[in-house]
Order: structure tokens, then C-alpha cells, then sequence
């Protein structure tokens, strides 16, 4: 059984970073990026690797197809894209926590999309493990709520939720930029100041509610960026059972290395000395009529995710 810290947050909350900074400071955890899209945007599309070549290309990730299925051509792509299309969509939430209420369509469909992920994980650690000597902690920033109680259905892995929080005042200047992909010669989505506070409500609620019972921790994306060595704390006990080597974030300054991660923040294939510092602009920049639309919106939920402290 392998282990997944699985970064759940809305979209422009810093996962990158923050995944990039725990594989980058510790032997002992890999990045993968945003594994949600490695259908469509790593097969089907065939966008790089965060190592720059073409996913279909990358070394490591040829080796896991060959570990997980004999290659990549043994799926059928189009199968597996239905599949997770019918399952992991997050109006489906409550089929996903009680399958037994769900249709025979949904069912069928989670069984074989959870059964097609799962020996992928098994092969991603497993060729990590082989060629570092010893076993690793996988960190998958996908974000979304719905992949995240997809991967609990995973037989062979343990699942943790890192759930990270940044004020939705700051996601939701981040989601009115225009932010380009290089790697798909277009943009990324933007979002409007009513659907980006709607989306951070709707995510971090399903993300709280997803939590129960589950081994999991809350970072604030604000308390990292003033403090780096917050992201090593929460982390450490989130994993601490495993014997794992805590990430060393001694500065604000950390050295990223190259990483097979899919999909992501364009920063994913940035290298070398990178430095933490806290992204306030939405302070001077963004329009006081979004900030109070933003602001009350997301009270209520702003006053649950507010609530610090680790869970077990």
C-alpha cells in the first residue's frame, strides 16, 4: 500500500507552490502535479511533462504506463475518459460517499475508472521508490473535491487530505487575470467575481465535509506565506506515522528541481532558486465592489475554514 497526500483547495490557491516546496525540501515525497487531467491533457493532448517533453514521451511516465498496464496502448482512452466523465464530476458527491444509493451507470462506471487508478498510483511509487532506493509519500495537487473522494476507493493506497485555504479574496482577483498556459498555446479559465466566490465556497465545504473520519490537515495559504516552515508543520503531522523525512524549509527561498508533474500553474516547469513571498496584491488592486461581494458571500464559510489546527 502506497501513501497519497492529496492537496484539495479551489483552483488559484497556491498548490503548485506548496507541492513543488514538499518535494523539493524532503527525499521522501514526489510530485505529480494535477494527476485529475492526466487524460485528457497528458494522453489525449499530449502537453508536456513538467519535465518539457510531451507527455506521451516522458521517460518516467512511459516507464509507469509499462509497470501499471503494458503501456500506454493497452487502455482503451476513450473507455477510460467516459468512465471518469460518469464518476467524477462533483454534483456526484454523495454517489461517490454512498455508491449504494447511486444508478447501475454510475457504479459501473466508478468501478472501473477507481480500478484503472489504481495500479497507476501502485506503478507511480513503485518506480519512484525503485529509483531512490526506498519508499515515497505521492502528493497530487489535483484540488478538486470530487476526484479526491474518487481516489478514497482506491483498495491499495492510503488517501490524506491536505486541504488548503486562501482567502477568497485573493483567489478571486487570481481568477480574474488572464494567466497563459504555455504549454497549450492558450489560457487559463477565468471566472467572474460571483462564480470565483460561488466555486470557493462550494469547494472548501465539499472538501471540510469530505474530511470526516479521514486522517487530513488544514493549511491557510496567508500563515504559509508569512511563515514558510507552517508548510513542514502540517505536513510532519499529517504524516508523521509514516516515518517519512519532514520537508526542510528553513527560508523563503527553495530550489525546485524538475519534476514529472501533469497539468498545473505554468510554474511547474520553472527550476532552481524560487522564492516564497505572499501575494497581497487583491489588497490595492482589486475593485472595492468585488471585494464586498466576495467578502459576503463567503462569510459563513470563511468562518469554518478560519478554524486552524491539524486532525488526525
Amino acid at each position: 500500500m502506497s501513501t497519497v497526500v492529496y492537496i484539495g483547495a479551489v483552483g488559484r490557491s497556491g498548490t503548485t507552490l506548496l507541492e513543488r516546496a514538499i518535494a523539493a525540501t524532503s527525499p521522501d515525497f514526489v510530485s505529480l502535479g494535477e494527476v485529475v487531467h492526466l487524460w485528457e491533457r497528458g494522453l489525449a493532448l499530449d502537453e508536456p511533462c513538467g519535465c518539457g517533453r510531451p507527455f506521451r514521451s516522458c521517460p518516467f511516465w512511459t516507464a509507469v504506463a509499462e509497470r501499471a498496464y503494458g503501456g500506454w496502448d493497452a487502455l482503451d482512452l476513450a473507455d477510460v475518459r467516459r468512465w471518469k466523465h460518469e464518476a467524477d464530476r462533483n454534483r456526484y458527491i454523495p454517489f461517490l460517499w454512498f455508491p449504494r444509493l447511486a444508478p447501475r451507470r454510475f457504479r459501473d462506471a466508478l468501478e472501473r475508472f477507481v480500478a484503472t487508478i489504481d495500479p497507476l498510483y501502485a506503478a507511480i511509487g513503485a518506480e519512484v521508490s525503485e529509483e531512490r532506493g526506498h519508499d515515497v509519500v505521492l502528493v497530487d495537487a489535483s484540488k478538486h473535491p470530487s476526484y479526491y473522494f474518487v481516489l478514497r476507493r482506491m483498495p491499495h493506497h492510503d488517501v490524506r487530505l491536505l486541504h488548503v485555504v486562501r482567502d477568497p479574496r485573493g483567489v478571486a482577483h487570481s481568477w480574474a487575470k488572464q494567466v497563459e498556459r504555455p504549454e497549450a498555446g492558450d489560457d487559463m479559465e477565468q471566472l467572474g467575481t460571483w462564480r470565483a466566490a460561488a466555486r470557493w465556497t462550494s469547494h472548501n465545504a465539499l472538501l471540510s465535509i469530505g474530511s470526516i473520519r479521514k486522517r487530513r490537515a488544514r493549511l491557510r495559504y496567508e500563515r504559509f506565506a508569512a511563515d514558510p516552515a507552517e508548510l513542514a508543520r502540517v505536513v510532519h503531522h499529517l504524516t508523521d506515522d509514516l516515518g517519512a523525512t519532514a520537508p526542510d524549509i528553513a527560508d523563503r527561498t527553495i530550489h525546485l528541481r524538475t519534476d514529472h508533474t501533469v497539468s498545473g500553474n505554468p510554474m511547474r516547469f520553472r527550476t532552481g532558486p524560487v522564492e516564497i513571498r505572499s501575494d497581497e496584491a487583491w489588497r490595492s488592486a482589486m475593485p472595492r465592489r468585488a471585494r464586498i461581494i466576495v467578502s459576503a458571500l463567503t462569510f459563513p464559510q470563511r468562518m469554518i475554514s478560519s478554524r486552524t489546527g491539524h486532525r488526525r
